[in-house]
Parts: structure tokens; C-alpha cells; sequence
């Protein structure tokens, strides 16, 4: 699913810098991964040096199997992450070529990086992989299940009580 968005709308809609800057802090990547904060400049700035922003939603289906068992909060973190991955990459390098061939464009890749096992950051060191290495909509303040919502017509689920949901969308952008 793709739609551009013009991201004065965008912004005003689904930018909400503060509150899901305190989102983050509760995640166990704030301040060990490069692509999550907090950031050495202004999420704000990132936005405004843009006119339009290009959204791509992916949603993933949770095999029929899976959704009729219970599962412990490490199984479900486990079977997201497999479910999730393939896609989540395949949308990484998308919008990386996308960028590529887009000047001054800036892909927003759906979640945190997950290029290396353990961030340079976490570490005190510098990125290994500036390259590749994007920041999220929500990590820089973007309302993702609002956006899918406006934009796409489409309601976020959860995992809750031992239970997968019945599918997981991931949401990625190019900003132009």
C-alpha cells in the first residue's frame, strides 16, 4: 500500500515530537541504537526540509496456527521478529534505492535498525553502517497507527494476553 502525503498535512496530523519522544524513552533501544533517541538535532528540522512524504504500508499476516495458541511474552517477541524481518528488510531496501534515486530525499524505515547485533552506540562508538542506517516515523515523533488510519484506512492491532494479532503492519516513508 502506497500513498504521498503532502507533509504540512502530515505534520500537523500525525507529528507529535514530545509524546512520542516519552514513548521512546520507555524502549529498551533509547540511547543504545543511533536510529533511536535521543538525537544530537532537531526531529522538527528533519520534517520541515521537507514538501511531501511518500508512505508505504506493508501488512503481514499472522498464520492461522500461531493465533490460536497462548504465548509467552518472549515467544511473541520471538514470532514478530520472524514474521516481521523479511518484510522489514525488503522495505529497507526499497527505500533505499528509492532515496538513491530520489535527491535530497531521506527514507524512514519501519522500526529501529537491527543492521548489527549490538549498536556501535551502545558501545560509545560511531555508527559502523551510516550508509544504511535510517530513523523511523515514530522515532522522530510520527504517529504510525494514526497515520495508517488517515492514510490508509487501515487499524493497528496488538499482541495482548498470550495472543498474536491477527496480522502486523509495518510503515515506512520517503521523505521528498
Amino acid at each position: 500500500m502506497v500513498t504521498e502525503v503532502n507533509l504540512s498535512s502530515f505534520i500537523k496530523e500525525c507529528v507529535d515530537i514530545p509524546r512520542f519522544y516519552e514513548c521512546c524513552t520507555q524502549c529498551p533501544n533509547f540511547n543504545v541504537k543511533w536510529s533511536c533517541p535521543p538525537y544530537d538535532f532537531d526531529a522538527e528540522e528533519i520534517w520541515k526540509s521537507h514538501s511531501t512524504v511518500i508512505l508505504f504500508a506493508s501488512k503481514i499476516l499472522t498464520p492461522g496456527e500461531l493465533l490460536s495458541e497462548n504465548h509467552s511474552p518472549d515467544e511473541i517477541n520471538a514470532i514478530s521478529r520472524k514474521l516481521l524481518r523479511p518484510v522489514k528488510d525488503a522495505m529497507a531496501d526499497s527505500l533505499l534505492k528509492m532515496e538513491a534515486e530520489t535527491p535530497g530525499s531521506l527514507a524512514l524505515f519501519a522500526g529501529s535498525c537491527e543492521i548489527c547485533d549490538v549498536c556501535a552506540k551502545k558501545k560509545g562508538e560511531p555508527c559502523l553502517h551510516p550508509d544504511r542506517m535510517r530513523y523511523s516515523i515514530e522515532s522522530l515523533g510520527g504517529n504510525v497507527e494514526k497515520a495508517l488510519e488517515l492514510y490508509f484506512n487501515e487499524k493497528m492491532l496488538w499482541a495482548g494476553n498470550g495472543r498474536l494479532p491477527e496480522y502486523f503492519i509495518l510503515l515506512g516513508g520517503l521523505l521528498k
